[in-house]
């Protein structure tokens, strides 16, 4: 069993040895998939909790001026973009300007899909899900041009464009929808969009190297574009979509440093949590399935695309526009985080987003826990051992295991799941403690013991007394 490394007080997490050699491992391995894949450059960065704690430039953000690439180096994010539009649009549910559960016409009344069943109109919620059953783009794109149309033709377009498929039938991802998402936010907050997002959240969280820009537009540390690797090796400068119109779905520019902090954001789930930006019911309620795939492997909450991987849901959003491919990943349960950010075509940026997540996570979650001193159980809680029996003859065992009293339901083929702890509330009381994961009616319940004149405990009870267990032996 290896030896307990985690933090000591005054350190981070970085400084854990088991932390220093993953990011050791994971500095090879970063470069040697830029090479291997000849990208031009990509900066990566892990977070845990609310700190960066590693990030890298790899490559350069100008191949012609040799200009390395940083944690600092600017990136169209494209529709990671998206995360920032549904987070502007919780905000004004907070505040009491919208609800999630209203139909996007009430506060856009243009929004009237041509024959659209008024007795299902799309929600609000539907738009940030992908739910809504609208067409991808918004009527009168073409990417062959590189063309995409204004605020006002798109209103105009609304009404005579159906829907593709009724909402909440399935899942189609929809450019269109988050655009309107927008148009409901800068509605609802009587500014346009980009100016919404920079004072209500890139401001308050510190992102002051971010910004929303048109593909027409640039500015200073902004990484190349650069197109797929063609066969002569060579790599074109890619030109970018005039997205005026569409901002709210893909015209995110930032860096690692900055993406970070949207990052952490995502980690204050506390329901005492009143942060600048969303409390943290709302980011929790963001996080939670809205639509689930058939085998639910797979969904979305508000805003994030969900994905189980073993025992963890995996919040994620990847983003691409011509010459760039940009993805963040996050484990809400052990708060780690990967940016990757890349400025060629064919990067792979989800692929290798998960591939640090599977490095770096586990040695970061041993770091992060807790140095406990060794602790002897209390003496008292010996004489609550024994075993039980409900009068439908199931049994329970209750033990002392380690320093902690614990109920064991014997008939299990899994012990651990079958297992909770009690903390100890009073002389007689005590309250449960599961796993997270675990659904069952132990979940913050109250045991009560019965004792004898002796103090000798003769039974048990569970869920406000409303079962009980004898003591047998």
């Amino acid at each position: 069993m290896p030896p307990n490394t985690a933090v000591t007080p005054g350190a981070t997490v970085a400084d854990a040895r088991e932390v220093r050699e993953a990011l050791q491992l994971l500095d090879i391995w970063l470069e040697g998939q830029r090479m291997k894949d000849d990208l031009p450059g990509m900066a990566v960065g892990v977070v845990h909790d609310q700190d960066l704690i590693w990030s890298r430039g790899y490559g350069y953000a100008d191949l012609a001026e040799k200009i390395p690439t940083t944690d600092q180096t600017l990136y169209r994010v494209a529709s990671v973009t998206k995360l920032l539009t549904a987070t502007a649009v919780v905000q004004a549910a907070e505040r009491g300007k919208l609800s999630l559960e209203e139909p996007v016409a009430k506060y856009l009344p243009w929004f009237m899909p041509k024959d659209a069943d008024p007795g299902h109109p799309v929600l609000v919620w539907h738009l940030l899900t992908h739910t809504a059953g609208l067409q991808r783009e918004t009527p009168g794109t073409d990417f062959d041009q590189l063309h995409r149309p204004d605020v006002a033709i798109v209103q105009g377009a609304t009404p005579q464009t159906s829907l593709t498929l009724p909402p909440q039938t399935r899942q189609k991802y929809s450019n269109y929808g988050f655009q309107v998402a927008g148009l409901l936010v800068s509605e609802l907050s009587g500014m346009p969009f980009p100016q919404y997002v920079a004072r209500h959240i890139l401001g308050p969280l510190g992102m002051n190297d971010s910004r929303l820009l048109d593909g027409n537009e640039t500015c200073p540390g902004l990484a190349i574009p650069y197109g797929r690797r063609l066969p002569d090796a060579k790599r074109s400068i890619e030109s970018q979509v005039n997205n005026s119109g569409l901002l709210a779905a893909g015209g995110l520019v930032t860096s690692v440093r900055d993406l970070a902090r949207f990052a952490s954001l995502q980690f204050n789930t506390a329901d005492d949590y009143a942060g600048p930006v969303l409390t943290g019911w709302s980011l929790r309620d963001m996080h939670r399935p809205r639509w689930l795939a058939p085998d639910w492997s797979r969904g979305h909450g508000i805003g994030w695309f969900l994905t189980r991987r073993e025992n963890a849901i995996l919040l994620s959003h990847g983003g691409s526009l011509p010459g760039y491919k940009s993805n963040l990943l996050i484990d809400p349960a052990s708060k780690v985080a990967v940016i990757v950010l890349i400025n060629a075509d064919d990067g792979r940026a989800g692929e290798l987003a998960q591939g640090v997540m599977d490095i770096v996570a586990g040695p970061i979650v041993t770091a992060a826990e807790p140095v406990e001193a060794p602790a002897s159980p209390d003496p008292d809680l010996a004489r609550f051992e024994g075993l039980y029996r409900d009068r439908w003859g199931e049994y329970a065992r209750v033990a002392v295991v380690g320093d902690k009293l614990r109920v064991i339901r014997l008939e299990t083929d899994d012990v651990r799941r079958s297992t909770t702890t009690l903390e100890r509330l009073g002389e007689t009381a005590f309250r449960t403690h599961v796993d997270e994961l675990n659904m069952s009616v132990d979940v913050e319940d109250i045991i009560e013991f019965a004792v004898d004149s002796a103090g000798r405990p003769t039974s048990f009870t569970t869920e406000s007394g409303a079962y009980r267990y004898h003591r047998v032996e």
